[in-house]
């Protein structure tokens, strides 16, 4: 059975019991593209799925997968928190990429500006605290809750990738987002960091290595959206 044909089965369970659930049967599909392209992996979700989108942060290997679900399905939104401390560099890349790439970009703002911030907490908070929690709601969790609110997906694909943290090791391919009620989709979960460079080289596609996320001070920490 196919992932679209399994949300078809699986949506007339939800129009019975009248609660989200996901769009298939996500230990099956993890089971069966296992060891698929991101590639194949991002068309069988996408045929599966009504109303996607792709989150992204423009960071170092961004490119791949806005270029791969450009390539699938054209006009995907393309969800972007501008947390409002990007470097010069990052929003250069941004313009590069919406223009080289056609991308219906969707930007999310915090209600707060980031020169209110920095006077608000003396900086960016450090790693830890109850500041730094309050700041990263602030600047990512409540405009990411926002899109969801505005856009309601019934698929997110994202950049989630198994060896960038311990806790993205216990996570898969295809996941369930409990608290948003979303199908989750990760097409390069088992991909490389050199993978991804290869990939980029491929296609000719641009880098942008002066990525700076205010909520992320040391890469092996979360920000909050997957976890």
């Amino acid at each position: 059975m196919s992932l679209a044909a399994e949300q078809y089965s699986d949506s007339k369970t939800q129009t019975d019991n009248s609660a989200p659930s996901p769009i298939f049967d996500l230990a099956s599909a993890n089971k069966a593209l296992r060891g698929a392209t991101p590639e194949h992996i991002l068309r069988e979700a996408l045929e599966a799925a009504k109303n996607p989108f792709i989150s992204t942060s423009f960071s170092a290997y961004s490119a791949v997968l806005l270029h791969m679900v450009q390539a699938i399905r054209p006009g995907t939104p393309v969800v972007w928190c501008d947390t409002g401390f990007n470097t010069a560099a990052t929003y250069r890349f941004v313009d590069q990429l919406v223009k080289r790439l056609d991308l219906n970009l969707k930007v999310y703002h915090p209600d707060v500006s980031a020169t209110h911030l920095m006077v608000r907490y003396d900086g960016v908070p450090e790693a830890g605290t109850p500041e730094h929690e309050a700041f990263s709601r602030t600047v990512k969790l409540e405009p990411f809750a926002r899109a969801f609110r505005e856009l309601k997906p019934d698929l997110w694909i994202n950049g989630m990738r198994r060896e960038e943290t311990e806790f993205r090791k216990t996570q898969d391919i295809f996941t369930w987002d409990e608290s948003r009620k979303v199908t989750k989709v990760a097409p390069t979960f088992h991909y490389t960091s050199g993978q991804l460079v290869d990939y980029l080289f491929a296609h000719e596609l641009p880098s942008e290595l002066e990525y700076n996320d205010p909520t992320k001070p040391e890469d092996n920490l979360e920000c909050g959206l997957h976890n």
